[in-house]
């Protein structure tokens, strides 16, 4: 709570070499899943999405679970840092460094381990896991069909 009330910016800013590709991870996942974050205006990074680029990037644990995410989430939203997204469930590309503090700090390692796995990820992207959907006789063998449908 202290860590937060005397922010004015994240304690630990990554290198300007990695800046470009932590900025493209939290750009891409602002943008996963269909929703472009805050409105488009500003890129605004959702909890759901920051748990999903947690567990791709490999840095949830058995000490950074998805409970100590969330909170770090909600202690980060509440810095006003960057340009401030007022009124939404939302991260700015600064308080997600914030939120990537506060994991640090609870795990005790430096912020730059999880600033390069994050940036490691650049090129890869979210993850998507999906289905095929199987052989149905009736949808796809069409000798089946039973309609006589006709233009009249």
């Amino acid at each position: 709570e202290q860590l937060i009330g005397t922010l004015s910016a994240p304690l630990h800013a990554p290198s300007l070499a990695m800046e470009a590709e932590l900025l493209a991870v939290f750009e891409t996942y602002c943008r996963f899943g269909g929703d472009s974050g805050g409105g488009g205006k500003v890129l605004g990074m959702t909890s759901r999405n920051f748990v999903k680029m947690a567990k791709d990037t490999g840095i949830i644990d058995k000490k950074l679970t998805q409970t100590v995410l969330d909170l770090s989430f909600t202690k980060a939203k509440n810095a006003r840092v960057g340009r401030y997204i007022a009124e939404t469930k939302r991260l700015n590309y600064e308080q997600f460094l914030v939120a990537l503090e506060l994991c640090a700090k609870e795990k005790s390692v430096s912020s730059q381990y999880y600033h390069d796995k994050i940036a490691a990820h650049a090129e890869a992207g979210p993850k998507v896991v999906a289905t095929e959907a199987g052989y149905n006789k009736f949808h796809d063998d069409k000798s089946t069909f039973t309609a006589n449908l006709r233009g009249s």
